[in-house]
């Protein structure tokens, strides 16, 4: 065991922890950070005299060093967004790299190693800033943003920056930005998170990164106080650009006007290579992902932006923006090899640079059903497009950390990537958006300058992340600090729910957002009763609490959550069961409302074959289609193969039809869209992970890798697959223990499976048959007669 721990995420989740110094309690506390990030640096922005709509600034310092340092460190804030170089160097692959966070709380530093750019003699530091976020006013008449109220921030570019030079004799230097550094406009002359990125490659400044630039017109920084917020590092993996996609087709959907359409719906900067033209020729182009038959963009989040030519090739890509899409138009240019009689700038090459946080892939599925394995490539899709800073709802039409996903899709995330130093962060923007009375909004970080209406603000549902998610990292980690730093956070939100309770039932708000197959539009729950989901969702919180407390040893707390639990249980039955039939209430299907019940422990054991055969009835007359939405989804994933009728989920998630993952396919979606049935009406997003939750059951049903009952950190793990209908499929997920593995095979007559198990994990196999064996650690290869063959 402690071979297979020293180099497993959980020491690694452990360290950072550490170096980071986090170990709060909740948002309100007094948390040790690390002490004086920055000690020779103060705060610098631009002159004050810079116009709202001006060009955005780059900052630049040259220094000297007599000897080349054992150690050199660049510890970067740049508000909203910072592109850092050395000496010519790009420190960044992208300029997506300071977090959005509560930034009135926390603001997150960036460490970059940059020791082999040092050089003996002049050197130069330079970072370019954008707004992300931080600064996010409305934007042109024309250009696509967010309704809403926008945050306005009292400095919209600010940055602190400090190189840290350590000696081979142990002396360490520290050159921190102040009114030394001097400013100057660049060529990126608009960037909005919503909005998009202009560039005019008439202003750049070749060489202003560099030693010997002349910078004698640039102004000097002004100094200004720096925000209140506490300073911590970022302790996750960065965003990071992954491989490029190039273009399927291009073709001339309008005089003038080229659409590039690209083989995956991704979240990406765009790349692209310019020659010919002349100077000040503008490139017009429009980024989207819904697409007219006359293959021209539509929609309410099409994106614009321009970038203006210099006459001379032109190499560029998006600094610090990004953008969910999978067709470009382009107007003002020509692709090379077309007839170009204007003398247009020549398009060489445009392509789309996927990028989302680096978090490692741990987890790989395959099988022989071709729905199942596009099912998963669409989820997974859906996933990288939306890892981010946050985790998103989308990554156009919001960009924003709509909280149900984070827990919900918790375990699909899990064995796919790992995640735990991200939902780590995410949990501190959920502490730092918490309010006083312990409720927790829809969104986190908290929308930039106000409110969304009604329950769209609070929805027990969302809120419950707080409590849920510090769970699932617990379950799948084994390391109870997450549940250490965010009990407090955890108990306090179900006070809440507690505290606005009214006859025993937790405030209805969004329920079982996206329900499907009521026959009305899409939206808050048609199916379910929303104060029903949402007191099932209050008991599971409650009943979290007591484990945690449990966990940390706290019993009067344990006994007293556990005591609410049984309290919201028996006001659950009183409000929505038929004592005469055991039947719960709900408005035309009760898949969500039963899988939700089970989930929460609100009904009688007694109940809980009947609720299933209910919702499998229902299933059987729809013809196998799902009826939950993004709440009830994941719930019903659960109660059906936790009460091993994953036969049922096999004829369910086999289907093509409209309504279903193999209906999205069908229609050559290459990610999961917001609504079941693939809406294509400019608005519903097509690159949307809320209904993905199919992931869990892929990995831990068809392929069978799951912890058994009860275990926590994969101290004790499953191999149970149930094939279905399917004839081969194989996983490998790489937990805090080790990697393991599933093969399994319906060959001759026979089910054949081969597993392999890290040593310290307690492993079982469990046959189609029912037949149990155990597993010692390496690969072992099990047998039985298949039915049928």
């Amino acid at each position: 065991m402690k071979r297979s721990l020293r180099s497993g995420p959980i020491v690694r989740r452990i360290l950072a922890s550490v170096v980071a110094g986090l170990f709060a309690a909740n948002a309100a506390d007094s948390s040790p950070v690390p002490a004086a990030p920055f000690t020779s640096a103060e705060w610098i922005a631009p002159p004050a005299d810079r116009a709202a709509d001006a060009p955005l600034p780059l900052f630049r310092r040259e220094f000297t060093v007599d000897q080349k340092p054992r150690r050199a460190t660049l510890r970067v804030i740049g508000l909203g967004d910072h592109d850092p170089r050395l000496n010519g160097r790009r420190l960044a692959a992208t300029g997506l790299n300071q977090p959005w966070s509560q930034y009135e709380k926390t603001l997150y530093y960036r460490d970059f190693d940059v020791t082999p750019l040092i050089r003996v003699g002049t050197n130069t530091v330079g970072v370019a800033l954008a707004h992300s976020f931080w600064h996010n006013l409305p934007a042109p008449k024309g250009r696509y943003f967010k309704d809403g109220p926008q945050r306005v921030a009292p400095e919209p570019l600010l940055l602190c920056a400090e190189l840290i030079l350590e000696a081979r004799d142990g002396a360490v230097r520290r050159i921190g930005t102040d009114a030394s550094w001097r400013v100057a406009e660049g060529p990126v002359t608009f960037s909005h998170i919503f909005a998009g990125e202009d560039y005019d490659a008439r202003r750049e400044l070749p060489g202003w990164d560099r030693p010997g630039f002349d910078d004698r017109a640039w102004q000097p920084a002004r100094q200004v106080a720096a925000p209140a917020a506490q300073l911590r590092p970022q302790t996750w993996p960065p965003i990071a650009p992954f491989e490029p996609f190039r273009p399927a087709a291009v073709r001339e959907c309008a005089p003038g006007v080229w659409l590039y359409s690209f083989p995956q719906n991704c979240a990406a900067q765009v790349r692209l290579r310019l020659i010919g033209g002349k100077p000040g020729d503008r490139v017009v182009f429009r980024g989207g992902e819904h697409k007219s038959s006359d293959d021209r963009l539509f929609g309410a989040y099409v994106v614009d932006w321009t970038v203006v030519t210099h006459g001379r090739p032109l190499n560029h890509q998006w600094q610090s923006f990004y953008l969910g899409m999978q067709f470009v138009e382009v107007s003002g240019a020509v692709p090379r090899g077309e007839p170009n009689p204007k003398g247009l700038p020549v398009i060489e090459s445009l392509d789309l640079v996927p990028v989302r946080t680096g978090v490692a892939t741990t987890g790989t599925f395959s099988s022989s059903s071709p729905v199942l394995n596009g099912t998963h490539r669409i989820v997974d899709w859906a996933m990288q497009a939306n890892a981010h800073h946050v985790l998103t709802d989308c990554p156009h039409r919001e960009k924003l950390g709509w909280l149900e996903v984070a827990y919900l899709m918790a375990p699909s995330f899990q064995y796919r990537y790992d995640c735990a130093t991200w939902f780590d962060k995410i949990l501190r923007d959920i502490c730092d958006a918490q309010e006083p009375d312990g409720r927790v909004l829809t969104v986190a970080p908290s929308y930039p300058a106000g409110r969304f209406p009604g329950a769209f603000n609070y929805t027990v549902e969302w809120g419950a992340a707080a409590v849920l998610l510090p769970w699932h990292q617990y379950e799948w980690t084994g390391d109870p600090q997450g549940l250490r730093e965010n009990f407090d956070l955890m108990r306090r939100f179900t006070d809440h729910v507690t505290s606005e309770a009214k006859d025993g039932l937790a405030t209805g708000g969004l329920g079982d957002w996206y329900d499907y197959g009521h026959g009305e539009p899409p939206g808050p729950s048609r199916f379910t009763p929303t104060q029903l989901s949402a007191t099932a969702t209050w008991a599971l919180c409650a009943r979290t609490v007591a484990r945690a407390a449990e966990v940390l040893g706290l019993p009067g707390e344990a006994r007293r959550y556990e005591a609410l639990h049984a309290r919201i249980a028996a006001d659950f039955q009183r409000h929505f069961r038929d004592p005469a039939t055991g039947r719960l209430k709900h408005l035309g299907s009760p898949q969500c409302a039963n899988a939700m019940a089970l989930a929460a422990g609100v009904v009688p054991a007694a109940d809980r074959d009947r609720l299933v055969a209910e919702i499998i009835a229902d299933l059987e007359q729809r013809g196998w289609q799902q009826t939950p939405g993004d709440v009830g989804h994941v719930y019903f994933i659960r109660a059906l193969a936790q009460a091993g009728r994953s036969d049922v989920l096999h004829r369910v998630y086999s289907r093509e039809g409209l309504g279903s993952y193999g209906g999205i396919l069908r229609k050559g979606l290459t990610s999961m869209p917001e609504t079941w049935d693939a809406m294509m009406d400019g608005y519903q997003s097509l690159n949307h992970c809320m209904l993905g939750h199919v992931m869990e059951w892929l990995y831990g049903y068809v392929a069978g890798i799951r912890q058994a009952p009860g275990s926590v950190g994969w101290e004790r793990a499953l191999i149970a697959p149930v094939p279905g209908p399917l004839r081969e499929a194989s996983a490998a997920v790489q937990t805090p223990r080790g990697t393991i593995t599933s093969r399994w095979r319906v060959q001759d007559g026979k089910f054949r499976l081969t597993a392999e198990v890290p040593a310290g994990v307690g492993a079982t196999a469990v046959l189609p048959s029912g037949a149990v064996r155990l597993l010692r650690a390496g690969r072992q290869s099990l047998s039985e007669p298949w039915p049928g063959q």
